[in-house]
């Protein structure tokens, strides 16, 4: 005699089962780019000082990553220029001379100039919308002196720009530039008339662009950075 019998298992034993099974572990490279991600903001906000070693093993265990992603991710910040591995010495935090800044900014002119002309010849309407959106956040922060706000507000506002230039190859290097310039935000800029002043220099680069008026986008940007050079004086 055969018996046929359809087993249900109840959600007390379904229950036990999903919970048995092991977890996924999150792919390396996610991690890598999350410890990446970590110890970048670390250096550029400066809680990790210029000119300080940094060690493998001390980074894992204080932030909670693996050997890894650490040891994947200095090199990536290597090559960013923040850092510089030293063999047998440790990992030393890159220290930045106004006038190294400079020669940066310096860089950045004709870079972020160009980008700026080709964002007001071709922003779409969306990407002028979303720049708006963004700086108007920037009133609230520098009222909370939200000094990493205000940061990523900034990072945000260039990569757009870069985006509405329509030139990936520019978009990628004016982003490059403006990164290893980012300490700008923790050194001469300090106090909140400077970053009021810096909003009023991305509205009135968003204004030109706005505008579709690129003679006037371009000199806007050049008075936004060649500004940060008469901060360092």
């Amino acid at each position: 005699m055969v018996f046929h019998c359809n087993f249900e298992p109840s959600n007390m034993t379904s229950n036990a089962l999903i919970a048995r099974r092991p977890r996924k572990a999150p792919p390396a490279a996610s991690l890598t780019e999350e410890a990446y991600r970590t110890l970048k903001w670390k250096i550029l906000s400066m809680e990790f000082a210029p000119g300080s070693f940094l060690n493998e093993m001390e980074l894992a265990a204080s932030t909670g990553f693996g050997r890894s992603p650490i040891h994947q991710a200095l090199h990536r910040l290597q090559h960013d220029g923040l850092v510089e591995i030293l063999p047998r010495k440790g990992v030393l935090v890159r220290t930045w001379s106004p006038q190294h800044i400079r020669h940066l900014i310096e860089t950045r002119v004709p870079i972020e100039v160009t980008a700026a002309e080709l964002a007001a010849e071709r922003a779409t309407d969306a990407e002028l919308k979303s720049l708006q959106t963004l700086l108007a956040t920037g009133p609230r922060l520098i009222a909370k002196f939200d000094r990493d706000g205000l940061l990523r507000l900034d990072q945000e506002f260039h990569r757009l720009l870069g985006t509405a230039s329509r030139n990936p190859v520019l978009a990628e290097v004016a982003k490059a530039l403006h990164q290893r310039s980012t300490l700008l935000w923790f050194v001469p800029i300090s106090d909140k008339h400077e970053y009021e002043v810096v909003q009023r220099q991305h509205e009135a680069i968003l204004e030109s662009i706005r505008k579709h008026d690129a003679a006037t986008a371009a000199a806007s940007m050049r008075a936004h950075l060649t500004g940060f050079i008469n901060l360092l004086r």
